[in-house]
């Protein structure tokens, strides 16, 4: 998942620098935090300035910041569905939209991290120098191609304010499990990712996921307790497995694999969504 104003690398900024200052302690710094991390993971340029704070310091903004991308995806489902378009339709755009918003920035870290992981046989080294390559292989192309598929196929059967409800918790929960691999593993590269990023503390990661497993818990209450329950459960346990699978293969995490590590989240989601809501 990596900056497009930086060359394709698993050791670019993720957050911004952050320049030593205390923890947001007050609203209105909790606000310039959200403001901080919306300028990074979307195209929005907002004025904040030189960044103050790190992710690590800021963790619980993130699924504030999903849910925003969230809300700006589904409203254009939900408008599309609404003046009677076809569901296929609505999802391609409300796709297409949050991948518009977010620069790509998520897919990037996917296909970049399919192609590193992908082949059999090679060793972390070799895998890491194929992440930094900028250009997409048969792999990367591969999970992004199927990444969008799945995506529009689970919301094309969506009503609009369901299609609405479920990109808003997809979008909040996904962006929140970020906070584990960040807590359970290192960067691998030490100069990079780790450096702008920082160490998260066990409670600021736990706040962080039981705010978005909460936001999409209350959310999809509506569509059915047991579909409120099984998504959120399913997209830990998603992001669980595949921070320890990257692990196991790189020795760390990187920004490719956190992308990877949200768009899978996201996916699973939107797939259990789609198969138990309204059963």
């Amino acid at each position: 998942m990596t900056s497009p104003h930086e060359p394709s690398s698993s050791s670019s900024s993720f957050s911004g620098g952050g320049s030593g200052a205390p923890r947001p302690a007050s609203f209105d710094e909790w606000l310039q935090a959200f403001k901080e991390q919306m300028t990074f993971f979307t195209g929005l340029k907002l004025d904040v300035g030189l960044p103050r704070w790190p992710l690590a310091d800021v963790l619980p903004v993130l699924p504030v910041v999903g849910a925003a991308i969230g809300l700006a995806s589904g409203l254009v489902f939900a408008i599309v569905r609404g003046i009677a378009g076809p569901g296929w339709l609505a999802a391609v755009l409300a796709v297409g939209a949050a991948i518009v918003l977010t620069r790509a920035l998520h897919e990037d870290g996917l296909a970049d991290t399919a192609d590193g992981l992908g082949p059999h046989g090679l060793e972390p080294a070799r895998r890491l120098e194929i992440m930094r390559d900028s250009r997409n292989g048969t792999f990367g192309v591969l999970a992004l191609a199927l990444t969008v598929l799945i995506k529009v196929a689970c919301l094309a059967q969506f009503g609009a304010a369901t299609g609405l409800v479920v990109l808003i918790s997809a979008h909040a929960l996904s962006r929140a499990v970020l906070a584990y691999p960040l807590l359970a593993f290192s960067p691998v590269h030490a100069d990079g990712l780790g450096a702008t990023v920082g160490k998260p503390t066990d409670n600021d990661v736990w706040i962080t996921i039981g705010i978005g497993a909460g936001l999409a818990f209350l959310l999809m209450l509506g569509k059915g307790l047991f579909v409120a329950i099984l998504a959120p459960l399913a997209v830990l346990a998603s992001a669980w497995f595949t921070s320890h699978w990257v692990a196991k293969r790189l020795g760390g995490y990187t920004g490719d694999t956190l992308g990877a590590v949200q768009q899978k989240a996201e996916v699973v989601f939107l797939v259990v969504a789609a198969l138990f809501i309204g059963r």
